[in-house]
């Protein structure tokens, strides 16, 4: 249970806020490099961490992340047009390259300084791994750019899902990393209703956890179903900061990054990648139900939603067909996470022994955030460490064996039957 001042510290991400100014101290993705795809294409709007900016790729081919009102007459620069080199307001014409120079302003006498008076602000960008990343904190403060093990694959082996949920970040990363939730919400017709003997009914995980340099790593232990004597069942899941889950892999890594839109909205971009296999990109969102014009409306929202209770199939759940009557893990984390309001008031809540990863979580960011206000500096910024060494895994261990050892085990991650077909999971 938080008090209400400690769930605000947590959750407000807007300009001036302690964790928002903390938050822009980090390289955070901005939009899908197809987003603005090709040079001089139509500017975007974006809305990233309470402000509403606009992104555009130039003629050279450089991306741009702008405010959207142009510093004239405050006119939307999402209406602008792209060409020659920059980004031009269609009310006056005061046009502006990726860095925020004004580089014509027509309606001006030919011999006037004002433009060279005049900067619209700009945001840092650089690209990776198909997504536009920005830097919006204090420009001498700029942090080595984290690359991670899925930004350096090749992008045959990669693929993006990015949607907009309606709910604070945080809701995303309690979900991701509570891993209790998989045994009833996504397993409950055969755990709970079914009582499928092929499956572990261990619905009591052991939780163990630990403080890295880049966040916080934990192990969620069961007993699996045979040789529990020699065995132990462990999935290790890590929280990297800003707002990063990085997953126990399923035949693929997968990495979740909950970018706050605003206090009450997020764009999840779901990552599945490998170093070494293709992933079929319109296979692997159609199986996410996050296709869009199939599964997302226009502003990437899903159809499903809270205003038509997600299309939950109540007859099927009458009929012990289904579990939540929703389909796919997406779609019922996104339907739960979202039922909680925008916001969460963590003083309302009742936690057990089974929240206790998600109480570190809350304690963790509480003391980086309080510590970030007293001068110190956000975790993980350092060029000596190495995102793209983060691992999670999904292993059969010999109980004897300390958790921490998992990447060193040389038995491979576990491999479910459609993974081993080449679909990664939801």
């Amino acid at each position: 249970m938080l008090s209400h001042e400690e769930n605000e510290l947590i959750t407000r991400v807007g300009p001036r806020t302690p964790l928002g100014e903390m938050f822009r101290r980090y390289w955070v993705p901005a939009c899908l490099s197809e987003e603005v795809a090709e040079p001089d294409c139509d500017p975007i709007r974006v809305r990233l961490l309470g402000e509403d900016l606009v992104a555009f790729r130039d003629t050279s081919g450089r991306t741009g992340l702008l405010a959207e009102r142009c510093p004239h007459r405050l006119a939307s620069l999402w209406l602008g047009r792209n060409e020659e080199g920059g980004l031009r307001c269609i009310y006056h014409g005061w046009k502006y390259d990726v860095e925020g120079t004004v580089l014509d302003m027509p309606c001006e006498p030919i011999e006037s300084a004002f433009k060279d008076r005049v900067r619209q602000v700009a945001y840092p960008t650089h690209e990776a791994g198909d997504v536009v990343w920005a830097y919006m904190g204090p420009r001498d403060r700029v942090p080595p750019f984290a690359d991670f093990e899925w930004s350096l694959v090749p992008g045959e082996n990669r693929s993006i899902a990015k949607v907009q949920e309606e709910c604070n970040y945080l809701q995303g990363i309690e979900g991701t990393v509570d891993s209790s939730h998989g045994d009833v919400l996504h397993s409950g017709l055969q755990k709970l209703i079914l009582r499928n003997a092929e499956l572990s009914q261990d619905t009591v995980p052991r939780f163990e956890i630990e403080d890295t340099p880049y966040g916080f790593r934990y192990a969620a232990i069961r007993t699996p179903v045979d040789d529990a004597d020699r065995y132990l069942y462990v999935r290790t899941t890590c929280f990297i900061f800003p707002f990063y889950n990085l997953v126990p892999p399923r035949g693929f890594g997968h990495m979740h990054m909950f970018v706050p839109i605003d206090d009450e909205r997020t764009w999840d971009y779901s990552i599945y990648f490998s170093a070494s296999r293709r992933i079929d990109h319109a296979q692997t969102l159609a199986r996410r139900y996050s296709a869009p014009g199939v599964d997302l409306l226009p502003d990437r929202r899903k159809i499903r939603g809270m205003e038509n209770r997600f299309l939950q199939d109540r007859e099927g759940m009458q009929a012990k067909t289904t579990f939540t009557g929703i389909p796919g893990n997406t779609n019922e984390d996104m339907a739960v996470r979202e039922s909680m309001g925008g916001i969460v008031d963590r003083s309302q809540e009742h936690l057990g022994a089974s929240d206790a990863v998600v109480v570190h979580a809350r304690r963790l960011l509480l003391d980086t955030v309080r510590a970030f206000v007293e001068g110190a500096d956000p975790p993980g910024l350092g060029a000596d460490l190495r995102h793209d060494r983060i691992q999670a895994n999904h292993k059969l261990l010999p109980v004897e064996l300390p958790w921490q050892q998992i990447g060193e085990y040389p038995d491979k991650d576990l491999v479910a039957e459609y993974a081993r077909a080449g679909v990664p999971a939801e």
